[in-house]
């Protein structure tokens, strides 16, 4: 069975490669046209001899994904990308253009097992994880389509990345390496349901990535209807795992929070968010509140709050110290919000 480049670690692909090629320079010169130059083939490893090329294309694969489907926003550009695997399973990641840094939302896992009650991703069976390759491949084949470079990677598409934890790790070493991606650690931002022994994991390994904790309510009780399978873990434990995070890693925590009407989004509700911000000491200029209105999907029936509510809440937090942003939804036509990646 050909292998999978993508799924090598540096120590892996020299061994493997050493079978077909002698020399050392030319195992870093094919790491070069995988990571730097971003070649969708071995045809495009073009100061590699022939005859090596065919070898490679006998004994590995350099891509697994394929396209199935692209829809572009006719309202601010996001494209979001259908791909599938090599066992025909499916999965999504949207591209969002920017002046400043273009970014990627990537998938982590094939379905998800959380099923947040908001979500479409979490209507969408869970069937395995994603491997190395395949997150990263995610971001190779939307630079090659779009022509465009990736400073940003967000892991919020289908999937929860903590429960694909080896994975997730090994995406973020090739990311964070200047000799592959180099993408900075402040532009890649892993976001979480809440899986805290991950969450601690992560921070004792130190990647320094920015962490995005998907809370969403201020008691359990609602938590329990937004994510009726929070696995566990109480918002106290979240938030303490996140407070860790923050004084191991010296980088930023930003608190999700889907505002969704009727059930969270009382001015009540953003003083109790405060308050607990403030017990747990998560209220410094490291910490910011992303505050999402409900992305409308099909065959939930959550409403978005008023805009007028939207504010409110934000100025609640403001008033408390809490510096807070409210997401404005990107690719909405397109099924492309937060939320929406789903059949």
């Amino acid at each position: 069975m050909k292998k999978y480049l993508l799924d090598l670690t540096n120590a892996q692909l020299k061994d493997a490669l050493k079978h077909v090629i002698a020399q050392d320079y030319r195992i870093n010169q094919i790491s070069d046209w995988i990571y730097v130059k971003k070649a969708a083939s071995f045809d495009g490893f073009t100061n590699i001899s022939k005859d090596i090329r065919e070898k490679l294309g006998e004994k590995f694969i350099l891509r697994a994904l394929k396209i199935l489907k692209k829809e572009k926003s006719v309202i601010d550009g996001t494209i979001r990308y259908t791909f599938q695997t090599l066992d025909k399973k499916q999965f999504f990641a949207v591209f969002l253009p920017s002046k400043s840094k273009n970014s990627v939302c990537i998938s982590s896992q094939t379905g998800c097992p959380v099923s947040c009650a908001f979500c479409s991703s979490g209507k969408t069976k869970f069937c395995r994880n994603l491997s190395r390759g395949e997150i990263i491949e995610q971001i190779l084949q939307i630079e090659n389509d779009a022509k465009e470079k990736i400073g940003g990677v967000l892991f919020m598409g289908m999937g929860e990345p903590m429960l694909n934890f080896n994975n997730l790790e090994q995406s973020l070493k090739v990311l964070l390496s200047n000799k592959e991606f180099g993408i900075g650690k402040r532009h890649i931002t892993v976001s979480t349901v809440g899986i805290v022994p991950a969450i601690k994991k992560l921070a004792d390994e130190n990647y320094g990535v920015r962490l995005a904790l998907s809370l969403h309510a201020v008691d359990e009780k609602q938590r329990r209807i937004l994510i009726p399978n929070n696995l566990g873990f109480t918002i106290p434990e979240i938030l303490n795992a996140g407070k860790y995070y923050l004084k191991k890693t010296n980088s930023r925590l930003t608190v999700e929070y889907i505002l969704v009407k009727g059930i969270n989004d009382s001015a009540a509700d953003a003083h109790k968010l405060a308050r607990l911000l403030r017990q747990n000491d998560l209220i410094n200029p490291d910490v910011q509140a992303n505050l999402i209105p409900f992305n409308p999907v099909n065959g939930v029936s959550f409403q978005t709050p008023a805009e007028e509510s939207v504010q409110k809440f934000k100025n609640i937090l403001k008033l408390s110290g809490l510096t807070s942003n409210i997401r404005q939804a990107k690719g909405a036509d397109i099924s492309a919000a937060c939320g929406q990646l789903g059949y």
